[in-house]
This record gives structure tokens, C-alpha cells and sequence, in this order.
């Protein structure tokens, strides 16, 4: 069936078109029309072609005996068992709260799960070979060409108007017509793009655009065959990038992204001790036995040079960006910092510290859903933390304004922020341990995948490993499966993976894991 429908020009043309409008729309995280729908924040324009795609395409592949790649496996069992744990969450003695129920808030839950899980299954399957896999990494190139000036020209009006709420009402209409904000974003001075908040317009580069120019640049290995005389347009692209990227004030987003880039300065640092050391080899009428005493030497002496360098740049941004967010004057104004007493270091005095930080809020929700996992080691059910999370909570978070809004005001429950102390929190150990046993294998596969012959495929390979990192750090601050960011690297992961395999069964005639 699917065979006779792909060689059809139109059918092709139309298949063509969704997928490119599923990763263009990437960027915009709320549709208020699909808000406003399904009652959800997490609600991106993203989904709409891919639900068509799933019925003109997904479907038609399954009946025609597609497969899905081996790396999907252990999400799935992940999936299930969460669903277990949601099901036996009905026999405790949870709290009922804002109108709502267990069944209820499972039922949210598990519709951000199937979101989720619809975009890495069409992104693990729809990119089965060469072509399609350089035709997506295009389309998310393209996709960033057309964000990254809309939103230097955002970061020109914040060096004009200062803030949001100062900007021409033809801007302000035009992203509320695309996207549903948060409401204390008219207020803020951080590039945001068509997303609901800063910190959602920031994991679109650390999880998507970045890991792949990152790879692109360091490997030099263009998507294009133009070049700039030596530069790609991947290099033009990082370095406009950073700029809005460094606009949006990240704090746990610029761990994630200093996370990938020290995986690339180890990398580096490897290649030029290797480098280094052939060159001294060749030098040498007598090399001498053992380069032990000769590696460690250059080892500390270029790792001294990239951390000072690393530490000048951090630095440097840390005093431009306090220019514009007072959350990183606090960082400078260290007298806080150095008059805390952190040993021995208790839940209480890392909370304290948060205050000096302007991070207490989200530290009070990740000690509930900490304290929630205490209590129940085996998890309350996906999208029930909430429910616990009132009687888990330090006390001392009715000090903040936000939290007491939250307890007393506010018509939804609360959740974690924070996808590792959710895991913990709603599916226990057991569920965090299939989840990291899921990344595990996603870092195998990238391995595997920068041993291929395909330019390609291994700058998905080493696109993967910088995403799987900045991801480890990412979640820390958002816990929703709904975001559709995740599910674009990993689906690629798991579909370059597929045409790994079968590469290598071509060239030693073995069976592959499909």
C-alpha cells in the first residue's frame, strides 16, 4: 500500500510539506487556539501537521509492516509501567484538590505521554534512510534561519524599549496571535521568541539547533554545499545562535549548553594531545618507552589553557547579561554566598541559599516532590504528585508570594519542575531506572552511529551525544512530556541508529536489529 502510494508525485509533495511544517513549527510552544482546546500550556503548533502526518503516513506504514527501531523498546516499557503505577495509585489515600481526581489528572497526564511519544515515533520512523535523514536536518537548519532573525530583531527592540511591554502593539498582537505567554512576560527583558516563556525558547537551541550546528562546526561537515571560504553556514548560524541564545538570560539552560561544550573541549583536548604527541614521536631519534609523564604534563598544561578560557568567557557573560537581568547581578554580588555556611549542608540551607539566587521557588518544588518519593518509593501515579505536594511542602514556601498563590488561589495543582524529581516523585526508582536505562541505550547508538560512513549520520551521532547531555541538564528545570523538543533528537537518534545497523550488516553480511 505505502509503496504504491510514495511513488505518486503528490502524495510524495503533500508528505513533504507536513513534514517540513512539524519542524518549522517547532518554535511555537502554545498555539492559543490549540491552548484554548485542550486546556493545556504545552500546546504546540507542531502537533497539527503531525496528526495529519500520522493518518497520511504513519498509518499506511504500519499496515504495511513498518518498523520502528530497536531503540524505541525500552520508552515503551517505561510508558507501561507508568501506566501500571497510575493504576495502582488508585488504592491510596491520595488528597483531592481543585476539583479534580485521580482518573482526571492521569488521563492529562498520559495525553502528554501519547504527545510526546507521537513525535519520536514519526521522527524515529519517517527519516529511514540517507536522504530523509539529511532532508530533517535541513528543515531544522531552515527552521532556525527563520527564528534567529525575528528574534535578533526582538533583542534589538529589548536594547530599545527595555521591556516587553514597550514594544510596538503590531509585535505584541502578532505573538499573542501565535503564541499563548505566560503573564508576567509582558514585564520580562529576555528574548523569547513565539514560545510561552524564556527558559521553553531556550531548550529549542540547546536540544534541537545547537547539538546539530555544534556538530556540524566541530566536525566540519556542512548540510550544504555552499561555503563562506572556510566557513559553513552552520559557523554563521552557531555564532547568531549564541547571541539570542545569551539575550534569553538562561541559568540552568547555560549549564546545559556549557555541559555539551565541555564534552567538545575534552574532545579536543584529546585530539591535540594525540597530535601533539605523534609530532614529539617524530621528533625523537629515541621515543621513549613511556609517554605517561609526557600526556599527563600536556594534559594539565592545555586543560589549565580551555578552563581559563572557558572561565574568562562564563565570566564575561555573567557581566553582560547582569547589565539586563538582575538575576546574574546576584551571582556578583557575592557577600551572601560567601557568609552562608554550607557544611554540613542540609535541605534547609540550600534552600535559604536559593533566596540569594532568586531560585526558592523552584527549590521548594523540587524538595516536595522529593519528599513525595520518600514517602512513596514506588511513585503516586503519573500527573498525581500534585495531589501530595500541599502536605510535602516546606513551610517556608508560603514565604513567596508565587507559592502562596499557588496553595491558596490557584485552580490547578502543582507539579515538580524538574523531570528527574518527577520520575521519582510519580513512578518511584523503578520508573527513573527505565528512563535512564532508555538515554543509556540512545548514548550507545550515538557511538555506533559516529562510526558511519555518512557525513550525515554522524553529525546526528555527535548531535546526539551534545543533546543527550544538555538534556541531562535541561530537565532540570521542566518536567512535561508534551514539549516537542526532546522527541525530535531522540527519534533521529533512534532512526540513524536503524541505518547504522544496516550499513554495517551490508559490509559483514550479519543480521540487524530492525
Amino acid at each position: 500500500m505505502l509503496s504504491s502510494l510514495s511513488k505518486n508525485a503528490i502524495y510524495k509533495g503533500v508528505v513533504s510539506v507536513l513534514w517540513f511544517l512539524v519542524i518549522v513549527g517547532l518554535p511555537i510552544t502554545s498555539l492559543p487556539f490549540l491552548s484554548r482546546l485542550t486546556g493545556a500550556i504545552v500546546a504546540p503548533f507542531s502537533a497539527i501537521p503531525l496528526v495529519m502526518l500520522i493518518l497520511v503516513w504513519l498509518i499506511p506504514y504500519l499496515i504495511n509492516r513498518g518498523k520502528f527501531p530497536v531503540e524505541v523498546l525500552p520508552y515503551l516499557y517505561f510508558v507501561v509501567f507508568a501506566l501500571i503505577i497510575s493504576a495502582l495509585a488508585f488504592f491510596m489515600n491520595g488528597a483531592f484538590a481543585r476539583e479534580r481526581n485521580f482518573f482526571g489528572q492521569s488521563l492529562r497526564a498520559f495525553i502528554t505521554v501519547g504527545i510526546g511519544l507521537s513525535f519520536y515515533l514519526i521522527f524515529s520512523a519517517f527519516p529511514h534512510n540517507e536522504k530523509r535523514i539529511h532532508q530533517t536536518l535541513l528543515f531544522i537548519t531552515i527552521m532556525g534561519a527563520i527564528l534567529i532573525p525575528w528574534t535578533l530583531f526582538e533583542v534589538s527592540l529589548l536594547r530599545k524599549y527595555s521591556l516587553v511591554q514597550g514594544f510596538p502593539d503590531w509585535v505584541i498582537k502578532l505573538r499573542s496571535l501565535l503564541a499563548a505567554q505566560s503573564p508576567n512576560t509582558i514585564y520580562t527583558n529576555r528574548v523569547m521568541g513565539f514560545a510561552y516563556e524564556p527558559s521553553w525558547f531556550v531548550r529549542i537551541f540547546n536540544l534541537v539547533l545547537f547539538p546539530i550546528w555544534m556538530a556540524a562546526v566541530y566536525q566540519r561537515e556542512s548540510l550544504f554545499k555552499v561555503r563562506l571560504w572556510i566557513f559553513q553556514l552552520e559557523d554563521i548560524l552557531m555564532v547568531l545562535g549564541l547571541i539570542v541564545f545569551g539575550y534569553s538570560s538562561p541559568r540552568i539552560g547555560l549549564v546545559a549548553f556549557l555541559a555539551s561544550v565541555a564534552f567538545l573541549g575534552l574532545s579536543i583536548l584529546s585530539r591535540i594531545i594525540q597530535r601533539i604527541t605523534e609530532w614529539y614521536l617524530k621528533r625523537r631519534k629515541k621515543p621513549p618507552k613511556n609517554l605517561v609523564l609526557v600526556k599527563i604534563i600536556l594534559v594539565f598544561v592545555i586543560m589549565t589553557i580551555l578552563l581559563g578560557l572557558a572561565a574568562g568567557a562564563l565570566s564575561a557573560y555573567i557581566n553582560a547579561a547582569s547589565s539586563w537581568d538582575n538575576r546574574f547581578q546576584l551571582i556578583l554580588d557575592n557577600e551572601n554566598i560567601e557568609a552562608t555556611d554550607f557544611f554540613p549542608l542540609t535541605e534547609m540551607k540550600l534552600i535559604l541559599f536559593s533566596r540569594f539566587l532568586a531560585f526558592f521557588e523552584r527549590m521548594i518544588y523540587w524538595f516536595g516532590g522529593w519528599h513525595i518519593f520518600n514517602d512513596y518509593p514506588f511513585g503516586v501515579g503519573l500527573g498525581n504528585a500534585g495531589f501530595y505536594f500541599y502536605d510535602h511542602m516546606r513551610s517556608s514556601g508560603l514565604d513567596s508570594y508565587e507559592l502562596r498563590n499557588l496553595v491558596y488561589r490557584a485552580n490547578y495543582l502543582a507539579n515538580t519542575k524538574n523531570l528527574w524529581i518527577r520520575l521519582l516523585a510519580e513512578t518511584g526508582f523503578i520508573g527513573l531506572a527505565l528512563f535512564l536505562v532508555w538515554l543509556y541505550f540512545l548514548w550507545r547508538s550515538t557511538v555506533l552511529i559516529r562510526k558511519s560512513s555518512s557525513k550525515y549520520l554522524r553529525i546526528v551521532g555527535l548531535a546526539g551525544q551534545l543533546f543527550l547531555l544538555a538534556y541531562i541538564f535541561e530537565s532540570f528545570s521542566m518536567d512535561s512530556f508534551a514539549m516537542p523538543y526532546q522527541w525530535v533528537m531522540t527519534g533521529l537518534i533512534s532512526a540513524a541508529g536503524l541505518l547504522v545497523r544496516r550499513e554495517f550488516k551490508a559490509k559483514d553480511n550479519q543480521p540487524v536489529l530492525a
